[in-house]
């Protein structure tokens, strides 16, 4: 791993400890008890957080009882690394109330994905760290759930998920884009994830200023034209011009409203390249799906660029 102008997290090295907390949404405790398992069969130690048995609302807790959680875990000289258990939505409501000076201190590995972008942004913003995009226990290691057809998607997913979390070098191999461009490499920080949490968190201090990035997204159950409109924001905050490419992932149930806007995805992409002189890849293996990488977030990566296909190096 490159860190770039961001520090880097502390490895997470086979026989190491993971603590899971529930930051956003409620767990499911039989699917909890599975990643656990699989997690220990792997040789780590598990600390499991007791607030993720809780229930408040839609949450895992209340706010108050999520964010102690999270700062026991972040303060406890034997947790390694720190996983989410699932994602939804709450991390938002616990970035006011988060100790950054003891996040950066403690350059914990931190990693998840959806709700968990909240995190991985402001993670740069306030602690100046790198952090991960990558899976959630009780959403990705749930072995049960691993089903002939998706086996090879999940063996994928952990075969760039331990080395990225023990700091090393990862290359992702090849993916297949449409769209035509020069053959070209190029160098920034990796960073980006989740549309929803970056459009939200825009003009607020949780939102780091990234200049030359190459920015990453996926989104989840919105129409095509709602995700557009996230990107506009972007586009009128100035972020879009300030990257060096968007490479994007998976839009799972992103299709057009039916009887209403008949307007799809491939609309918003080719949207996206009228706006921006820089290339807008698709295919990325990231996003709400088994087969995911473990992406350093803010990390300095390379982006290699070839006829109908992309790599990444970070």
């Amino acid at each position: 791993m490159n860190p770039g102008t961001f520090n880097a997290p502390k490895p997470l090295l086979p026989g190491g400890t993971i603590g899971l907390f529930a930051p956003s949404g409620i767990a499911n405790v039989e699917r909890l008890n599975a990643a656990i398992q699989t997690l220990t069969a792997r040789g780590f130690s598990v600390v499991n957080a007791p607030e993720t048995a809780q229930q408040w609302r839609y949450f895992a807790g209340t706010d108050e009882a999520r964010v102690d959680s999270f700062h026991r875990l972040v303060n406890d000289p034997a947790i390694d690394a720190m996983m989410m258990v699932r994602g939804g939505y709450g991390f938002s409501r616990l970035l006011h109330k988060i100790d950054w000076a003891a996040v950066a201190e403690s350059r914990k590995t931190l990693v998840g994905f959806s709700d968990f972008t909240a995190f991985n942004l402001a993670a740069l913003s306030r602690a100046n760290l790198i952090s991960f995009a990558g899976p959630g226990a009780a959403t990705d290691f749930v072995r049960t759930e691993v089903k002939p057809e998706t086996l090879a998607d999940h063996a994928y997913m952990e075969a760039h998920c331990w080395p990225a979390l023990a700091g090393e070098s990862v290359s992702t191999g090849w993916f297949t884009t449409d769209g035509d461009y020069a053959p070209q490499m190029l160098t920034g920080p990796l960073w980006g994830s989740n549309l929803s949490l970056l459009s939200h968190l825009v003009g607020t201090p949780y939102m780091p200023t990234i200049d030359g990035g190459i920015l990453f997204i996926e989104e989840i159950g919105e129409y095509p034209y709602a995700v557009e409109r996230m990107l506009w924001q972007l586009y009128h905050a100035g972020i879009l011009q300030r990257q060096q490419a968007v490479i994007l992932g998976d839009f799972t149930d992103c299709e057009a409203e039916p009887g209403r806007f008949l307007y799809t995805m491939a609309h918003v992409i080719d949207t996206l390249r009228t706006l921006l002189p820089i290339p807008v890849l698709t295919g990325l293996a990231f996003g709400h799906v088994a087969k995911k990488l473990t992406i350093p977030y803010g990390a300095r990566a390379a982006l290699t660029i070839s006829a109908g296909a992309f790599s990444l190096r970070y």
